[in-house]
C-alpha cells in the first residue's frame, strides 16, 4: 500500500477503492442489518408477551385456588370498639361481643430526684419480666436516673424493659424533678415486671440508695419503693358470654380463622360480629381474570394484524407459536366443564360472553345472581380438577415458565443474532481484505502509469532532439 495513492496517475485511488468496497459491502450489511433488527423485534414481542401471560396467569392461579372462594369479610357494628379480620375458611354467622378490658403494658414509677443527674446508687440490678430476667451492674459510671436509664435500655440482655426518664412538678409548682420509668415492651400478665436489688449499702429493700428501685409485689414483708401506674392486664372479652383472656388487644382464633382487634372497654354492651362471604372480592378476582384475558387477546391481536390498505403486518403474523398458544387459550375458555353436577358449566352460564373481536364481556349483574343462588357451583366451575381456571393455567404456564416454549424462543432468536453477528464479523473480514487487495492492485497499477509516464516524457524529449537535429540539417 502507498502513503499517497494516484501520485503517479492522478487518480483518487482512495475514494475509488471506498466505493468499490461500499458496492460490495452496503447492499451485505443493509441485508444483515434488517434481518438482525427484526428478529430483535421478535425478541422483544416475545418479552411483551411472556409478561402479559405471567399476569394473566397470576389471576387464573387464584381462581384455581380453592381457598379463594373461601374468602370472608368480618364486619363489627362498632368500630369504636373492635374491628374484626379474617383468614382462611370462616362459616358464616354473627356473634355478640362485649370488650370488657383492654390488655395493659406494666408500668413502675420511682421517687423523684433533684435531676437526671442526680446519684442513686450502686450495686445490681436483677429485673424481671414474667419468666425471663437480666441483670445490670450499677457503679461510679452509670449510678445517676439517666445513667440506670441508659444501661437498662442498652442491657444486651435485656428481656422487654423500656426505661424513659420524666420530668414533673414537685408538687409546689416552684420546681421539677427527675422520676425514672420502666415500661414493659408487652402486655399482659405474663409480662409484669418485678426488680431485686443487691444494694452496696447493703440494705436491699428500703428507700435508699440503689434499692429505692426495689419492685416486688410477692414479697409480702417489705414494701415495694416504686409505684405501679399501670397494672399488667390481660384483654378480657366475652364472645357469645364465654370469655375470653389474651395477653394483647389481639385476639387471635376466639372464632376460628377471625382475629379481633380491640380498640376500647365497654363493658355491659354487646356489639355484633358479622362474618359473611367476601362476595366482592371474588367477583373482584373475576373480573380481574376477564380483563387480564382481554388484554391477551388485544396483544395477540395487534402481534398478528394485517392491514390490508397499508400492506403492514404484524410482528408474528402467521407465527405458530402464537396461533398454538391462542387456539389452546380460546378453547379452555370456550370449553364446557366436564363432571359437574351444578348449573354452570361454561362461563356464558354466569354471565362471562365473548365479543366479535375474541374479548369477554362480564355480565355483573348476572355474576352476582350467580354467587347469591348458586356459590358452590360458580367455584366449581373455575377450580374443580376439570375446572376453567386450572386447566387454563396449566396451558399457560407451559408458556411462561422457566425454560418453558417462550423461553425457548427466545433462546433461538438470540442464538440466530449471534450468528448474525458472525456474519457481521465475516462480512467486515471480506471488506478489509478487498480494500487491500484493491489498493494493492490500484497502487501497481499507479507505479505503473508513472513508469510509462516517465517513458512517454523521456521519448517526447528525443522526438523534440531529433526533431530540432534533422530541421538543422
Amino acid at each position: 500500500m502507498i502513503s499517497v495513492p494516484g501520485l503517479g496517475s492522478g487518480l483518487d485511488i482512495s475514494s475509488i477503492v471506498t466505493q468499490l468496497v461500499a458496492v460490495e459491502g452496503d447492499a451485505k450489511t443493509v441485508i444483515l442489518a434488517d434481518k438482525q433488527q427484526d428478529i430483535q423485534s421478535e425478541i422483544t414481542a416475545f418479552g411483551s408477551l411472556k409478561s402479559l401471560l405471567s399476569t394473566f396467569q397470576n389471576s387464573t392461579a387464584k381462581l384455581k385456588t380453592a381457598t379463594t372462594f373461601d374468602a370472608s369479610l368480618a364486619t363489627s357494628s362498632n368500630t369504636d370498639v373492635f374491628t374484626a379480620s379474617t383468614s382462611g375458611a370462616v362459616a358464616a354467622g354473627s356473634f355478640d361481643v362485649e370488650v370488657r378490658q383492654l390488655a395493659e403494658a406494666h408500668k413502675l414509677l420511682s421517687a423523684g430526684y433533684t435531676d437526671a443527674d442526680t446519684t442513686i446508687g450502686e450495686g445490681t440490678l436483677s429485673i424481671s419480666v414474667g419468666s425471663d430476667s437480666f441483670d445490670i451492674v450499677i457503679d461510679s459510671s452509670n449510678n445517676t436516673v439517666a445513667g440506670i436509664r441508659n444501661a437498662i435500655n442498652q442491657a444486651a440482655d435485656n428481656t422487654g424493659v423500656t426505661a424513659t426518664v420524666i420530668n414533673v412538678d414537685d408538687g409546689t409548682g416552684t420546681a421539677t424533678l427527675a422520676k425514672l420509668v420502666l415500661r414493659s415492651e408487652n402486655s399482659g400478665s405474663d409480662s409484669a415486671i418485678s426488680i431485686s436489688v443487691d444494694d452496696d449499702d447493703g440494705v436491699d429493700t428500703d428507700s435508699t440508695g440503689l434499692s429505692a428501685l426495689y419492685y416486688d409485689p410477692d414479697d409480702a414483708i417489705n414494701p415495694e419503693q416504686l409505684s405501679e401506674i399501670n397494672p399488667p392486664l390481660d384483654a378480657e372479652v366475652y364472645i357469645d358470654g364465654q370469655r375470653v383472656l389474651s395477653q394483647t388487644n389481639t385476639v387471635v382464633n376466639a372464632i376460628d380463622g377471625v382475629t379481633l382487634n380491640l380498640v376500647a372497654e365497654d363493658t355491659g354492651t354487646n356489639h355484633t360480629l358479622t362474618i359473611a362471604t367476601d362476595r366482592d372480592s371474588i367477583s373482584g378476582s373475576i373480573d380481574l381474570f376477564v380483563s387480564n384475558y382481554n388484554s391477551f387477546v388485544s396483544l395477540a391481536n395487534n402481534l398478528s394484524a394485517f392491514n390490508a390498505d397499508s400492506g403492514s403486518a404484524g410482528i408474528f403474523l402467521g407465527d405458530a407459536t402464537l396461533r398454538t398458544l391462542r387456539n389452546q387459550v380460546r378453547a379452555e375458555i370456550s370449553n364446557s366443564v366436564e363432571d359437574l353436577n351444578g348449573p354452570y358449566s361454561m362461563l356464558v352460564d354466569i354471565g362471562i360472553t365473548t365479543n366479535s373481536d375474541g374479548t369477554l364481556s362480564l355480565d355483573s349483574a348476572k355474576l352476582d345472581s350467580a354467587l347469591d343462588t348458586n356459590f358452590d357451583d360458580v367455584a366449581q366451575l373455575f377450580s374443580s380438577s376439570n375446572g376453567i381456571a386450572v386447566k387454563l393455567d396449566s396451558v399457560l404456564n407451559e408458556y411462561v415458565k422457566t425454560d418453558g416454549i417462550i423461553d425457548a424462543k427466545t433462546q433461538g432468536l438470540n442464538s440466530t443474532i449471534e450468528d448474525i453477528a458472525g456474519e457481521f464479523e465475516a462480512l467486515n473480514l471480506k471488506l478489509e481484505s478487498l480494500e487491500e487487495r484493491l489498493l494493492a492492485q490500484f497502487s501497481a497499477l499507479d507505479v505503473l502509469l508513472t513508469q510509462l509516464n516517465s517513458t512517454s516524457n523521456f521519448l517526447t524529449e528525443q522526438f523534440k532532439i531529433l526533431g530540432g537535429f534533422f530541421e538543422s540539417s
